[in-house]
């Protein structure tokens, strides 16, 4: 039965976990520039044409044909998924583009996810 309820609890916290999509555009701009998540959702950062990368202001990841060797700008199509599990704002920009202050530029909103009695109370209702 404690196996049950903690299931129940836990599983509620990740039921939920969404997925968005951020676009690198030709007109060197990011859209969304700004995107409010909760904590856990990821992001699909997808280059729709043009020299890009994503770089996370704390350097916490820096994505272009992937996250790990292949994340210097590029002109090839590519997508990748990063999810946010720390609460707080996250800047990014385009290394080619733009810089932690100006240029191509955005920020992730990770807004913490409350649980009351086990109920996601920042899910929608469903009657």
């Amino acid at each position: 039965m404690r196996w049950l309820a903690f299931a129940c609890v836990f599983g509620a916290a990740h039921a939920h976990a969404r997925s968005f999509v951020v676009t690198a555009n030709e007109d060197m701009t990011f859209t969304p520039a700004q995107l409010e998540i909760y904590q856990g959702d990821s992001v699909r950062f997808v280059n729709a044409g043009g020299l890009h990368n994503v770089r996370a202001d704390d350097g916490s990841f820096t994505c272009a044909l992937d996250c790990n060797l292949h994340n210097a700008p590029s002109s090839q199509p590519w997508q990748v998924s990063v999810r946010f599990n720390r609460v707080g704002s996250i800047g990014y920009y385009c290394e080619q583009h733009g810089d932690q202050t100006s240029g191509m530029r955005g920020v992730v909103v990770v807004v913490d996810r409350i649980l009351v009695d086990g109920f996601d109370a920042a899910a929608p209702a469903e009657w």
